[in-house]
């Protein structure tokens, strides 16, 4: 979390020595990616994702941008593979949506059905997000990220995915384990991670020239925007850190700060798992 410290005199002396780390990105062409957002090498043209992968926290950290649809997809609720995700909506154009859970209650034939006819978009909620909207999205919720969108994702470290439906796209879809673990049921819409996420969020928007006291054990970073400083390290947009201790914020901008912190998860995936069945 933040503590303002605006107005508070810390002595040069009884600021703690500088624990933050910039982590270096990766970037991804995907062909849903855009060219006129987020800077990237040719090489990794159109850009659909930076990826920052975090040894302090244990999470991982990205920017995507799309242009096209994503696939329908989920990811497992169970094992090594379980991945839940976060999404903070940094930019939409005009007519950007997201899907997010299902709309009605549907057996795992009825979405096999679909997957197969087309339909299964139809099937979703969709939703049309603004600016600094934010998404928890559980392990096991059939989602997609629609066109025109800048998101800043947390995720687990995980790479299973699970296709439904690719809009025709020639890569292999996963009905069978993806119907394994499927929540076939609505859900509420949850802003911010819950207690069977192993980590939490914190979402901190700070004016300019405002003196602030990160303080976390473990945290990765995300600048959606702004810039400033940490320690007497200068920070800019779409940058990662991660923190070990307590640091001094100095904003030179207004600055958005997403924080990524692990915790113990309250509730077994199994048991969960199984109560949804």
């Amino acid at each position: 979390m933040l503590i303002d410290t605006q107005h508070t005199s810390t002595g040069q002396n009884s600021q703690p020595a500088p624990t933050n780390v910039k982590l270096t990105p990766e970037y991804r062409a995907k062909p849903w990616g855009r060219r006129d957002g987020l800077w990237a090498p040719d090489s990794a043209q159109p850009l659909g994702e930076v990826i920052f992968k975090s040894d302090t926290s244990g999470l991982v950290l990205k920017w995507l941008q799309t242009s096209e649809p994503l696939s329908v997809q989920i990811h497992p609720q169970r094992g090594p593979g379980r991945k839940h995700e976060w999404w903070y909506i940094a930019d939409a154009k005009p007519g950007a949506y997201l899907q997010l859970g299902l709309k009605e209650s549907a057996t795992p034939e009825d979405i096999r059905r679909a997957a197969q006819d087309g339909s299964l978009p139809d099937m979703l909620r969709r939703i049309e997000p603004a600016v600094g909207d934010t998404f928890f999205v559980e392990a096991g919720t059939i989602h997609a990220l629609g066109p025109g969108l800048t998101v800043v994702e947390v995720q687990e470290p995980s790479d299973v995915t699970w296709r439904l439906f690719d809009y025709g796209r020639p890569r292999e879809l996963h009905l069978d384990q993806a119907l394994q673990e499927a929540i076939l049921d609505p859900q509420p819409l949850t802003p911010m991670p819950n207690g069977t996420a192993p980590f939490q969020i914190t979402h901190e928007m700070l004016a300019p020239d405002q003196r602030s006291m990160l303080v976390a054990p473990r945290a990765s970073v995300m600048v959606a925007e702004g810039r400033g400083s940490f320690g007497t390290e200068p920070y800019a947009p779409h940058q990662c850190w991660d923190f070990t201790d307590a640091m001094p914020v100095h904003t030179t901008e207004p600055t958005v700060l997403i924080l990524a912190e692990p915790v113990a998860c309250t509730t077994d995936d199994e048991t969960l798992w199984r109560a949804r069945k």
